[in-house]
């Protein structure tokens, strides 16, 4: 497993270059790429300029977000599908494995039985794309009651049905273990044993207030992982772990929850966190090959020529001796 920094995640905004070097500093392995943004500057730039700084910070690509809808009607979905041969070929140069997309909790236009079938074809569709890219695609829930409220018929927001979706979809269909999502649906950290092997895709981490019963809880009182220790963030690890889980391992948290911090703060006190979830969990912490400290007024990672040089990659060039 590896530490893995999104900026939707937490969320930050920024130069990608401010970005890495937050993620340098503070112990991340990997980050998250939009892979519409990353399109758009390889179609522009070519790949290896849009590539340039995370290959250069020895960044592994964490996951994307992938841009399709998966409830439209098959017009849509047909339109939405002619493009993602070609954001799959971006996201293979950028040796990003791993995609991701959000399962709706409910629908107003189809039943459960309906819905479930509609999804399966789509994935069976979708994973068969994806595996010929040597990606995978993961499943998150959205748990939260209010996505569920007014809508007609309700359908998968608990780990238990997802896992019952994915044993019959294509075997490039897994499952994003989100430690938010186990809290609320209230199912014990041992449902992560029962994921079919090698199908977890990401395992995300956060905590909870102490204050608010898990039926109450919404978007707005997700915190930083280790923040309360109502979840238990080491356990989840370790049961991904004893699954066979090796990918990312990611902190989520609502904007909300880190009003009147910095990017800087955010991302070194997530930074931490995982620290802290890591060692108590007995997990190895292997150290980064090069960490430059953040600093005040000080050039960014991709354009601080001696972390460039220290990254051999100045003008696109190995650093000499």
């Amino acid at each position: 497993m590896f530490r893995n920094l999104s900026t939707v995640g937490l969320p930050l905004s920024g130069r990608p270059s401010e970005l890495i070097e937050l993620a340098l500093s503070f112990g991340f392995d990997a980050m998250d790429i939009d892979i519409v943004d990353f399109q758009q500057q390889a179609e522009a730039f070519g790949v290896e300029h849009a590539r340039r700084l995370m290959v250069s910070a020895r960044l592994q690509c964490g996951s994307f977000h992938l841009p399709i809808s998966l409830i439209g009607d098959d017009a849509a979905f047909e339109a939405d599908l002619v493009d993602i041969p070609t954001r799959l070929a971006f996201a293979q140069a950028t040796e990003a494995k791993r995609a991701i997309v959000t399962i709706a909790p409910a629908s107003d236009d189809h039943a459960f039985k309906d819905f479930f079938e509609l999804y399966r074809k789509r994935l069976d569709t979708l994973g068969g794309l994806l595996s010929t890219y040597g990606i995978s695609l993961g499943l998150a829930l959205a748990p939260e009651a209010e996505a569920r409220a007014e809508k007609a018929h309700q359908f998968i927001h608990t780990y238990e049905g997802l896992v019952g979706l994915v044993s019959v979809c294509h075997p490039s269909v897994g499952i994003v273990v989100d430690a938010w999502a186990l809290h609320l649906t209230g199912e014990p950290v041992s449902v992560i044993g029962s994921i079919p092997a090698g199908r977890i895709v990401e395992v995300r981490l956060s905590d909870a207030p102490r204050d608010v019963v898990s039926t109450e809880l919404n978007q707005t009182h997700r915190l930083l992982p280790a923040e309360t220790g109502v979840i238990p963030a080491a356990q989840i690890l370790l049961e991904a772990q004893k699954a066979g889980f090796d990918g990312p391992v990611t902190p989520w948290a609502d904007r909300s929850t880190l009003a009147g911090r910095g990017r800087e703060k955010i991302v070194r006190l997530a930074g931490d966190r995982l620290e802290a979830v890591w060692k108590e969990a007995g997990l190895p912490i292997v150290p980064r090959w090069f960490a430059p400290s953040a600093r005040e007024n000080a050039p960014r990672f991709g354009e601080d020529p001696a972390m460039l040089a220290a990254a051999g990659a100045l003008d696109g060039k190995p650093g000499q001796a």
